[in-house]
């Protein structure tokens, strides 16, 4: 494949066959290193947005209608349970949240959904010993609005 001229989801479907690869010969232990960087710049599109600087508290985007926005991504599929967990809240000072579900061997767009901010908070379990609050794959895709054709749209452009 000639990188330069593929899509996005042309490189990352290749990426995703190298991280398996390296998964198998127990090279890295995890499939979810691109997919928050992917979530976030897929959100800002979404939102016609502006992405805070990584480190920034609570909110990775600020929507253009002034919106804060905390997006969460997750790759779903064969061996990850439903009851895995999205990454930790520390606070909730933020309008809404994204979750976004993407295709683990593909890191294809599955589901997308926007849940404010109150809802969010009322879906987490607590963890004292991380001090962060967390949602599972199955109670986030329950929550807020299907917004995963707003997300295609944006994929849908290249």
């Amino acid at each position: 494949m000639d990188i330069e001229s593929a899509t996005v989801p042309q490189l990352l479907t290749q990426y995703a066959e190298i991280l398996a690869e390296l998964r198998k010969r127990e090279v890295v232990r995890t499939r979810n290193a691109p997919i928050g960087d992917y979530a976030e710049f897929l959100s800002a599109a979404v939102y016609d947005g502006a992405l805070e600087p990584n480190s920034g508290k609570s909110h990775d985007l600020i929507a253009a209608d002034g919106r804060l926005v905390q997006v969460k991504a997750r790759t779903i599929g064969e061996g990850v349970h439903s009851s895995a967990k999205f990454s930790a809240f520390r606070s909730f000072e933020f309008d809404v949240a994204v979750f976004l579900a993407f295709d683990l061997s593909t890191y294809g767009l599955v589901w997308a959904r926007e849940v404010p901010s109150a809802d969010v908070e009322s879906a987490t379990s607590y963890s004292a010993h991380t001090n962060a609050s967390t949602v599972s794959i199955s109670t986030a895709r329950q929550l807020g609005t299907d917004v995963t054709s707003r997300f295609q749209a944006v994929l849908s452009l290249g």
